[in-house]
């Protein structure tokens, strides 16, 4: 059955201008009007009561969900690699290998696919530390509104689910949305510059470190393991991203704020010193610089008194006295 009428404009019939077509949908059985949604799926004529269907062939709610079944199982019929929360994963590559985990890089099979970050148990010890993962970083990303609701979500990492690894012999797992462009962690990048990095590459980081940490000491939060394994350095666009969360704490107080920072200011002291130094301030890093890093990496009152803000002030000006004006200087993997 006909049941879009097309009508063109008078003028272009007549030759005096392009060709314009109007488009009617009514009902094949009584020409009643019907409403636009008839383009894409089938729907009662509010006139006689016909079921009016586009095509002759409609796919039916119960085909479709075994469809969608299919492909969260697998390609071509193939099991995925882990299956985690009611959705399967294939794993690309180990990432790393911790105390209580094994680290992957995987992707979610099915008609969505996204890389994520895949934590899988190696100890018993691990279902406790992802749940409570799990539960303050969905609390942080909740608990904001506005702009900050904003940085969370390009800072923090995203929970994409967490429970027990279905036939993994009780493993548990802890999935997140894997950060695009990130290369590996500053302890990875403590080894590969052995003898210290560039102290203005520390500037850098460092001043990422205080960013994310006044933004989580604002809203009451203390990371409570700053260490070099857990932040991810992005080379490309000079970024970083804490993680490991399962220590967090809310409404930790000015102590718990200024152990972050001080063990802020070790990470970076062990990425100026290299991984083998012996946390002396190699002779190459301006003083004004160097004396900064030592005290707010011995000093937790100091750390305490002037905050991620007043530290990041304080790191501005003795990079400002040491490099000059703010430059874009490219870290070399």
């Amino acid at each position: 059955m006909q049941w879009l009428q097309s009508f063109e404009s008078g003028a272009a019939l007549q030759g005096r201008g392009p060709l314009m077509a109007w488009v009617a949908i009514t009902c094949p059985q009584c020409s009643a009007p019907l409403p636009r949604v008839a383009i894409w799926r089938a729907v009662k004529c509010p006139s006689c009561g016909a079921l009016i269907n586009r095509t002759e062939a409609m796919v039916l709610r119960d085909s479709f969900r075994q469809a969608l079944l299919r492909a969260r199982q697998g390609h071509g019929g193939a099991g995925a690699d882990l299956q985690c929360g009611g959705e399967s994963y294939h794993v690309i590559q180990t990432l790393g290998c911790g105390e209580i985990s094994q680290v992957y890089l995987a992707r979610r099979v099915g008609w969505q696919p996204f890389l994520a970050t895949i934590k899988v148990s190696s100890a018993p010890a691990a279902a406790v530390r992802y749940a409570r993962e799990a539960e303050v970083l969905r609390e942080l990303q909740a608990s904001q509104s506005g702009a900050a609701s904003v940085y969370a979500s390009q800072r923090l990492p995203e929970v994409i689910g967490q429970g027990p690894v279905e036939g993994g012999a009780s493993k548990q797992a802890l999935v997140l949305r894997h950060p695009i462009g990130y290369w590996g962690s500053l302890a990875a990048l403590s080894e590969r510059f052995s003898q210290g990095i560039e102290p203005r590459h520390a500037v850098w980081i460092w001043r990422r470190l205080l960013d994310v940490l006044h933004f989580l000491h604002a809203q009451g939060w203390s990371h409570g393991d700053v260490r070099p394994e857990h932040a991810l350095v992005h080379v490309q666009d000079h970024g970083v991203r804490l993680i490991g969360w399962a220590s967090a704490k809310k409404d930790a107080g000015e102590e718990g704020h200024a152990t972050d920072l001080l063990r802020c200011a070790r990470v970076v002291r062990v990425l100026v010193c290299g991984a083998g130094g012996s946390g002396v301030i190699p002779h190459g890093v301006p003083a004004g610089l160097a004396e900064l890093l030592m005290r707010s990496s011995e000093d937790e009152k100091f750390c305490q008194t002037h905050g991620a803000e007043g530290l990041d002030a304080l790191l501005r000006t003795a990079a400002q006295a040491a490099f000059g004006a703010p430059s874009f200087l490219p870290l070399i993997i």
